[in-house]
């Protein structure tokens, strides 16, 4: 997602999240006028994303904000793994594997290899 924000910016790299997220794309060399992605992205993004990927298959990530949802409505509510799945769409596989990349990327407070002076 940080590669689409630096090419399209926040906004643009967003929609085509929202809109394409979880797919691959081909990206032309060329966007024509009427090209779904120019609909989509407006003549500035659109021109940026040939700019940086004309030629190739993009894997354009799922909402961000659809992961950071998993986690909100972990912490933050009474809701089963099941229910977040519904809540969110994803599968219950996918919430689980989330929560437990989060909590693999936090640092763990009683590890004595960190801890030591």
């Amino acid at each position: 997602m940080a590669e689409l924000v630096t090419a399209l910016g926040h906004d643009a790299a967003h929609l085509l999240a929202r809109r394409f997220g979880g797919t691959t794309l081909y990206v032309p060399r060329l966007i024509g006028e009427h090209h779904p992605l120019r609909v989509l992205l407006g003549d500035d993004a659109a021109d940026r994303l040939v700019q940086w990927f004309a030629g190739s298959r993009l894997s354009v990530p799922k909402q961000p904000t659809r992961r950071a949802r998993v986690v909100e409505l972990r912490r933050g509510t009474a809701l089963t793994i099941p229910q977040i799945a519904i809540e969110t769409g994803y599968s219950e596989r996918h919430v689980y594997r989330l929560l437990g990349a989060i909590d693999a990327d936090q640092l763990d407070l009683f590890d004595t290899a960190h801890n030591q002076p």
